[in-house]
C-alpha cells in the first residue's frame, strides 16, 4: 500500500473502516467510500467543483463530447503496461474509469478536492480508491509508488508528480489548445485559456507521446448549456447576474481542441 500519513507520512494501512499510521494518525472511510485526509482545519467545505459542476460534467462525458479524447487514451502506448494509476483532480472518476479499463490497470486512486465529487466517483469507481485532499499538499504517495499519474484538465505538481514515481513510471497530461470550443466564446465571455506552460521536454522525463485531439463537434443547446455550468466561468457569470442560458444558441457546430502529452520518468 502506497499511501502515505498526510501528517507524519508514514505508511497509511487500511483499518476496518478507516486508514492508520504507525503513528496512531486515522482517517475515517466516508460512509460514500472515499477517504478525507483532510485534517484539522483543512475542512475544505466550499472548496472545489460544486453538485452543479460536477453533475453537468457527468451528462456532458455521458452524451460522448469527449470520446474522441477516450479513443486517443485507450490507444496510448506503454511500453511496460502501468499496474498502478493516479489520478489528480478525477471529478466524478469518467477519465479514471476508461483508463483503468482499456488499460487493464489493476490499482487506481483518484484525488479530487470537491466533496461532491469524491461521493460520486467513490459511487461509480467501486475498484478505485477515491481520496480527498488537496493538491496544494505533497501527494500522500510514497517515493517511487506509482507506475502512472495522470492529470486531465487538472493542475500539474511537478516536483510531486516526479517524486512518487517509479523509475521508468509515466505522467499523462491533457489540457485544452487555444482554439478550444473557440466557437461557443463568441456568444460568452469565457475565461480566457492560460498559456501553455507544459514544455515539449521535461526534466527527468522522456517525451513518449504528443496527440493533438482535434474534431468538430455538433452540440445541442443542453450540451452547451451543461458545458458551461461545468466550467470555472461559471462562478463569474453568475456572480454577474449574466443571463447566460438565453445566450446560447440552439445548437452549434464547435472544435474540440486538446493535446494530450506522454513522458516516462528516466
Amino acid at each position: 500500500m502506497p499511501l502515505t500519513c498526510p501528517l507524519c507520512r508514514g505508511a497509511l494501512l487500511p483499518a476496518e473502516k478507516s486508514y492508520r499510521c504507525e503513528k496512531g494518525h486515522a482517517f475515517d472511510l466516508a460512509k460514500e467510500g472515499y477517504l478525507s485526509l483532510l485534517h484539522g482545519r483543512q475542512k475544505g467545505e466550499g472548496r472545489g467543483d460544486s453538485k452543479a459542476m460536477i453533475l453537468a460534467r457527468d451528462r456532458v462525458h455521458r452524451a460522448g463530447v469527449f470520446d474522441s479524447l477516450v479513443s486517443a487514451l485507450a490507444a496510448l502506448p506503454f511500453a511496460t503496461p502501468p499496474k498502478t494509476v493516479l489520478e489528480l483532480g478525477c471529478g466524478e472518476g469518467f477519465f479514471l474509469g476508461h483508463m483503468v479499463r482499456s488499460h487493464g490497470i489493476a490499482t487506481s486512486y483518484g484525488l479530487d478536492l470537491s466533496v461532491d465529487a469524491v461521493k460520486l466517483a467513490a459511487k461509480t469507481l467501486k475498484q478505485s480508491l477515491i481520496l480527498r485532499t488537496d493538491l496544494l499538499n505533497p501527494l500522500p504517495f510514497a517515493d517511487g509508488s506509482l507506475d502512472l499519474v495522470q492529470s486531465i484538465f487538472a493542475p500539474r505538481p511537478l516536483a510531486e508528480i516526479q517524486r512518487v514515481l517509479r523509475p521508468g513510471g509515466y505522467a499523462l497530461f491533457v489540457y485544452p489548445q487555444a482554439d478550444h470550443w473557440q466557437e461557443l466564446r463568441t456568444f460568452l465571455p469565457l475565461a480566457k485559456i492560460g498559456d501553455e506552460k507544459l514544455p515539449a521536454e521535461l526534466e527527468g522525463f522522456t517525451a513518449c507521446v504528443s496527440q493533438h485531439v482535434n474534431e468538430k463537434k455538433e452540440l445541442s443547446h443542453a450540451v452547451l448549456v451543461d458545458l458551461v455550468e461545468m466550467s470555472p466561468s461559471i462562478h463569474r457569470l453568475t456572480r454577474e447576474g449574466t443571463p447566460w442560458q438565453s445566450l446560447l444558441p440552439a445548437s452549434l457546430a464547435a472544435t474540440l481542441s486538446l493535446r494530450a502529452g506522454l513522458f516516462r520518468k528516466a
